[in-house]
């Protein structure tokens, strides 16, 4: 269990209702001032660094809000000579690692991903076309993104990888794109079995992997409010799968199972509701996940009253998709309480 919470996103643990307390902490003392100036949140980075910085960013530009200029400077001095991004560096004037699946440290897919998406949303563009190029160099020959490269391919990481290359939309990545959503139909389970995907083959659903999946395949990291058609039905495409597993999990209990223990997983919920809002379906489940965040906003953004900047993020991008006021989701002003949180 240990290995798999690793080679998962360390990010992504970080953002689960599961560790919400952990990440709460204060960042050490001993943390150099210049390495955090511009920060979103005074949790310790060494994991989310980058991820929650970009989801932040993210958040706050599809609510027509700038972020402050020295957010966006922390993230360009975050990112490597060869473009990739690690969890977050301490250090900016040393060189980057290289990335080792081993040991789970270097630059990483899923940092790297996020930023790339945030660049682009501030209009970074020779940073972000940096970011897109490494993150297209180093595909798997299965057509899969690893979390760090020379790794095997996982379900997170393709479809947190392709979901920002979509949003890059450079007609050089048409073919990577199509390899990446080539692989996701490997690892998908059976109509017959409930669907879904799992993080890698062989295993079984799982409901973060299949979340990240599902917006690469539907470009869903950042979408704006339309009108939805209902839930999906399984069927032999991989997106029909992935979203039929979804929907009917989310519309049961409203919100998605954690895949690290007990209770539920609201940062994978909500990458859910993104990708639904993009493929224009999955109308009661994007009611029910909507409804579920709402009511634990404060407990997943908020927890103990110390802003978890990641999850308001992705609260502000589930607020801008579903049409909710982002200054008064579950009680929360998101945009407030991530201004705020910056160092």
């Amino acid at each position: 269990m240990v290995t798999m919470l690793k080679r998962i996103s360390a990010a992504l643990v970080a953002l689960s209702a599961a560790s919400l307390a952990l990440t709460a902490a204060i960042s050490p003392a001993h943390a150099d001032p210049a390495a955090t100036s511009g920060l979103y949140g005074r949790a310790d980075a060494t994991y989310d660094g980058v991820f929650r910085q970009s989801l932040a960013i993210l958040g706050l530009v599809a609510n027509d809000v700038k972020p402050g200029k020295a957010a966006i400077t922390w993230l360009l001095k975050q990112q490597c000579a060869d473009g990739s991004f690690e969890g977050y560096r301490a250090d900016t004037s040393k060189a980057c690692g290289v990335s080792d699946p081993a040991n789970y440290t270097g630059p990483d897919t899923n940092s790297t991903a996020l930023a790339l998406s945030a660049l682009m949303a501030v209009n970074q563009d020779s940073s972000a076309d940096a970011a897109g190029n490494w993150l297209t160099k180093n595909q798997n020959k299965d057509g899969g993104w690893p979390l760090y490269i020379g790794g095997n391919s996982d379900a997170n990481s393709t479809g947190l990888v392709l979901a920002a290359i979509k949003l890059a939309n450079s007609p050089s990545s048409s073919i990577k794109i199509r390899k990446g959503e080539k692989y996701l139909t490997t690892i998908k389970l059976s109509c017959a079995s409930g669907g879904g995907l799992a993080y890698q083959k062989p295993g079984p659903a799982n409901p973060s992997a299949t979340a990240q999946a599902f917006i690469g395949l539907t470009g869903g990291l950042e979408v704006d409010a339309k009108k939805l058609q209902g839930n999906p039905i399984c069927g032999t495409n991989t997106v029909s799968n992935a979203g039929s597993y979804l929907a009917n999990s989310v519309t049961k209990s409203g919100a998605l199972p954690n895949s690290f223990g007990e209770g539920f997983d609201y940062t994978s919920t909500a990458f859910a509701i993104l990708g639904f809002v993009a493929n224009s379906n999955g109308n009661q489940a994007v009611t029910k996940g909507t409804a579920a965040l709402v009511t634990n906003a404060s407990s997943y953004a908020m927890p103990a009253g110390v802003a978890n900047p990641g999850a308001l993020g992705l609260l502000l991008l589930v607020s801008n998709a579903t049409s909710k006021k982002p200054t008064n989701f579950g009680g929360i002003n998101l945009i407030t309480a991530l201004q705020q949180s910056q160092q």
